[in-house]
């Protein structure tokens, strides 16, 4: 893992791609100064917590995480929860909280449970997706109007009687904004729309000399680290904010990280390692008076849309942000805030995804669901509750999908004129005149969603003397499938029906084993081939049907095919 960070250091001052990675870096810190600007003031946080924070934690994340290509810094998804524990705790909470995140991240890149952010479906991740972007324009429409400051969510706002308070030029400067940060970049994909709507916003207010909230003053001197005052709050308080703060910087990292590997070239990520350099950089946050970060989607895909290849684009990125603090700090204290709302609200749209939405309504109606559920619970309730609302309908929903095992039963006759033919019915319909012999084929898992299936196969009336379990088809078996299979065999053995086993797949025989079932209905013996089960039985039946049997049999999905018994 670090022989590799190692070389990615080495890449970074390479000659043939140096310059383009510069350039990147450029153009991205334009893209990020009025995000960070933004979404601290969105916290209730002063502006230059957001440019601080971005520059510093940019610089770790660029030289330590997993993913080559990503840059780090205030990310929209953590701006409701960033909030609330500032509400809640106070500045002091936020950076206990923070610090604490941090320690949580590094704990599970060391348990290397990043691993798991790949098997979050499509539509929780979308639901997530969309949350946030709602949230976003609960937050910012209130500065896009003018209103003032007291008014902070659309979900708060009176009746109808804050239409007095909207401010018409903020209005339009804000709508300058939104038209520069969506326009520009058609243009030329490296124009900073945002940065250049806000210069004009900045020239219009000048020029016309109209009174609009700005930025103010923003500090420039850079906090001397310390850790957090731990003993000015109860940490069991703080600990459920944290937690879910992790969890949060967490995914919207790695789902950054996953989405920056489908875009670009480069190697994939390691997602421990992107865990730690997050916590890591999560800890220096707090100490720096800073606010929670996470791997930002938004500034990763421009980075790579401008040509970055190494870490050096999101290295340069925080360099100058740093820069840019400093350098142009009165231009910086004048950006009105309705242009910064209106660049959230374009990031906040567009994090919704309404082609994914549209292509679920026609795929799968159940995972559109999903995906609307998981939203409005998260905007509902909270981004943990949300989020484990979704994975738990994602569950029932893929439960209900694989509830269905088909069982059948091919029927073997000692009848020469109905010889070599096997006749396949289904495990439920009247078999006529019972056989002697019969091959039940199971096809799907058996697990607790679809159990029943295989406890009504005794329930179709009378069964042959000699049942053989074909079981190729079987991926899997749970318990709740193991009990269900002992009840089965139970009422056969009760019957006089005797039964066998064969072509089970390793993984299913020995949990059969494991459970004592093998030995107590079946003969401790699971055949390799339904033809093989057959010629044990001593019926006529059984061996005029081998030959079809050896014909007509199935290839095992799990097992790879046999050669016929005599071949050479």
């Amino acid at each position: 893992m670090w022989a590799d960070t190692v070389t990615s250091w080495k890449e970074m001052v390479a000659p043939r791609s140096l310059a383009d990675n510069l350039l990147s870096g450029l153009t991205v810190a334009f893209v990020a100064l009025p995000l960070n600007l933004a979404l601290a003031l969105a916290c209730g946080l002063p502006a230059s917590a957001g440019l601080i924070t971005g520059a510093v934690t940019g610089v770790i994340a660029a030289l330590f995480g997993g993913s080559r290509l990503q840059v780090t810094g205030p990310e929209v998804a953590l701006v409701p929860l960033t909030f609330e524990i500032l509400q809640r705790h106070g500045p002091h909470g936020l950076l206990c909280a923070t610090f604490l995140c941090g320690v949580l991240q590094v704990l599970m890149g060391v348990a290397r449970v990043g691993r798991l952010i790949h098997m979050i479906p499509v539509s929780v991740i979308g639901g997530f997706m969309a949350a946030v972007g709602l949230l976003v324009f609960n937050s910012q429409l209130p500065r896009l109007l003018g209103l003032p400051a007291e008014m902070r969510l659309v979900s708060s706002l009176p009746g109808t009687g804050w239409l007095a308070h909207v401010d018409p030029f903020a209005v339009g400067i804000g709508a300058l904004v939104v038209a520069a940060t969506v326009l520009l970049p058609k243009l030329h994909r490296r124009l900073p729309g945002g940065l250049i709507g806000l210069g004009a916003a900045v020239l219009a207010v000048s020029a016309l000399g109209a009174g609009t909230a700005s930025v103010g003053p923003i500090s420039a001197s850079f906090p001397a680290p310390s850790l957090p005052a731990f003993d000015r709050l109860e940490l069991i308080a703080i600990l459920p904010e944290a937690i879910a703060l992790a969890l949060l910087a967490s995914i919207d990292s790695l789902l950054s990280a996953v989405a920056i590997d489908a875009q670009s070239n480069a190697k994939r990520h390691s997602s421990e390692q992107e865990l730690m350099a997050q916590g890591v950089a999560n800890m220096v946050s707090s100490m720096i008076g800073g606010m929670p970060v996470a791997g930002a989607i938004v500034r990763s895909s421009a980075a790579l849309q401008c040509g970055a290849t190494t870490r050096l684009a999101a290295l340069t990125q925080s360099v100058t942000l740093l820069g840019l603090l400093y350098l142009a700090r009165p231009f910086v204290e004048r950006l009105p805030l309705a242009g910064l709302a209106g660049i959230l609200l374009v990031v906040g749209y567009r994090l919704i995804n309404w082609q994914q939405v549209r292509l679920m309504w026609r795929v799968s109606r159940f995972e559109a669901f999903v995906f609307v559920a998981t939203a409005a619970s998260i905007v509902a309730t909270d981004f943990v509750g949300g989020v484990l609302m979704g994975l738990v309908l994602s569950l029932v929903h893929f439960a209900h999908m694989q509830r269905r095992v088909d069982v059948s039963l091919v029927t073997a006759t000692d009848e020469p004129e109905e010889m070599p033919r096997l006749l396949e019915l289904p495990a439920r319909r009247s078999l006529g005149p019972t056989p002697p012999v019969a091959v039940v084929r199971v096809e799907g898992p058996i697990f607790f969603a679809s159990h029943t299936e295989i406890r009504s196969l005794a329930e179709g009336g009378p069964l042959p003397r000699h049942l053989v379990f074909d079981l190729a088809g079987v991926p899997l078996i749970d318990c709740t499938g193991i009990e269900a299979f002992r009840a089965l065999l139970g009422k056969l053995r009760e019957q006089g029906t005797r039964a066998l086993l064969s072509r089970a797949s390793d993984r299913v025989a020995d949990r059969l084993q494991e459970a004592g079932l093998l030995q107590a209905f079946i003969g401790g013996r699971v055949f390799s081939t339904v033809a093989e089960a057959l010629e044990s039985l001593d019926e006529p039946a059984a061996r005029a049907s081998v030959f079809e049997a050896r014909r007509q049999q199935p290839p095992s999905p799990l097992l790879r095919p046999e050669a016929p018994a005599g071949a050479s």
